[in-house]
């Protein structure tokens, strides 16, 4: 816990070395004079270098001790913290060292999103049909749904999409609904996640076609059951069960639902529906929730970029590696395996994390929308029940990452002085997660006095 006493003790440091400068600064003036402007500004100047020089002293002395405490620690530490402000290193311990990121992975894959595809790129899903539409209402051809990974898509989102259908005059349909999910790979795990955990809350099934997450629709439970779920059919299984509450049913029966299943659009058909997202609007619950589907969405944005159909988590690697590049950093000794950071093959550096965030820092198209969707301490989001007092309450923005043994937290922090901080701290090999935090708290709020 942050000591309130200690804060005093290194306030009241603070105060008797204003107060030393103070005195000094007659001294310094003694050697100007009021026609010597030029010299009284020299004079200033030395004085406010003089108290940057101590302020960092100062930091470097109590960032050492944390040093020491790692050092003796059981668990694998790496820190790095960036003066965003000067542009300098300013302090790191085993900042090289790859470790594994948990989900701090999100900000590289954040950054490198707002860097390649800007804050406002859209997710699209869009809908078909094929074939003519006849004096009697029924359209002699298919519908399909082409999905593009929006991890947002509600309820809500379909009864609208089967309102469209219908009010293209359409009620009957000779032919099938189909989904296409075919913008990304089959693969429903992400690389490197461990079986056991898919799918659930935190890791979901990934397909570019889903609803609620590809969550169950409510009156058809045997998927969620069944080892053949997919959230594609599940989808297109939704679609027409709304269809058939909307009187749009099979053509060979007023009171059959239109059958459904998976195909890949063969591009020859009509566009009649298209619903938007945009990077930004995915990257808020993303960064401030730690959402993992989000993350990945995100990702295969990244990887759909310069591939056709079925892109892979390497063509979305590539594309982040081409970012890391961009912000200085060697690719050779980092791995990027997924866009959310649960798999097990992710390496990174904290000085590269923390390159990342200086590249974010110094384009002011990827900061803006970054730095708004980071969890603030003791306020929302994952660090909303962290540092809920101390000077980096309110200041530090920052994502957490957590896995098991994993416990790392990057972002920024304004220090007393003014000068913006960025950060890393990974620590992995922790057998409790509690020990971990506290020690990166302790941190943030020697960064933030």
């Amino acid at each position: 816990m942050y000591s309130s006493k200690k804060k005093e003790n290194r306030r009241s440091g603070r105060l008797l070395t204003l107060v030393l400068l103070a005195l000094a600064m007659p001294l310094l003036a003694q050697e100007t004079t009021l026609e010597d402007p030029i010299l009284s500004d020299t004079a200033e100047a030395a004085i406010s270098e003089n108290t940057e020089r101590l302020w960092e002293e100062q930091l470097k002395t109590e960032l050492d001790k944390f040093a020491a405490e790692a050092e003796n620690a059981y668990f694998n530490t790496g820190i790095c913290v960036w003066d965003l402000t000067a542009d300098s290193l300013l302090w790191g311990y085993n900042d090289k060292k790859v470790m594994r990121p948990a989900s701090t992975q999100k900000v590289v894959t954040a950054v490198s999103a707002l860097s390649t595809l800007g804050a406002q790129h859209e997710f699209r899903t869009r809908g078909y049909c094929t074939g003519e539409l006849t004096a009697d209402s029924t359209l002699l051809g298919d519908i399909y749904i082409v999905g593009d990974f929006d991890p947002m898509y509600s309820y809500s989102d379909l009864k609208e999409l089967a309102s469209d259908i219908r009010n293209l005059g359409i009620r009957s349909i000779s032919g099938t609904i189909y989904g296409d999910a075919s913008m990304k790979s089959q693969d429903l795990y992400g690389n490197g996640w461990c079986w056991d955990d898919v799918p659930s809350k935190n890791e979901p099934f990934l397909c570019a076609l889903m609803l609620e997450r590809g969550t169950t629709y409510p009156d058809f439970k045997k998927y969620s059951e069944e080892a053949a779920f997919h959230p594609a059919e599940h989808f297109v299984y939704a679609l027409s069960q709304e269809l058939k509450k909307l009187n749009v049913t099979a053509a060979d029966s007023t009171a059959s639902a239109v059958g459904y299943g998976l195909k890949e659009y063969p591009y020859d058909g009509k566009n009649f529906y298209i619903k938007t997202r945009t990077i930004e609007q995915v990257m808020q619950q993303m960064l401030k929730e730690s959402d993992n589907l989000h993350a990945e969405a995100v990702f295969f944005q990244l990887a759909h970029l310069n591939s056709g159909r079925h892109c892979t988590w390497k063509d979305g690697a590539r594309q982040v590696e081409n970012v890391l590049r961009q912000a200085g950093v060697a690719t050779t000794y980092q791995e990027v395996a997924d866009g959310s950071g649960v798999s097990l093959y992710n390496y990174i550096s904290p000085n590269a994390m923390t390159a990342m965030l200086r590249h974010a820092y110094q384009n002011k198209d990827i900061f803006q929308h970054l730095y708004p969707a980071l969890p603030i301490a003791g306020v929302d989001g994952t660090l909303k029940d962290r540092m809920k007092s101390g000077d980096a309450r309110f200041n530090v923005r920052a994502k957490t990452g957590t896995l098991k043994g994993v416990i790392t937290l990057c972002g920024y922090v304004k220090a007393s002085n003014g000068h913006q901080l960025a950060f890393s701290i990974f620590v992995n090999g922790v057998l409790t997660a509690k020990t971990a935090r506290d020690f990166q708290d302790r941190i943030c709020q020697e960064l933030a006095r």
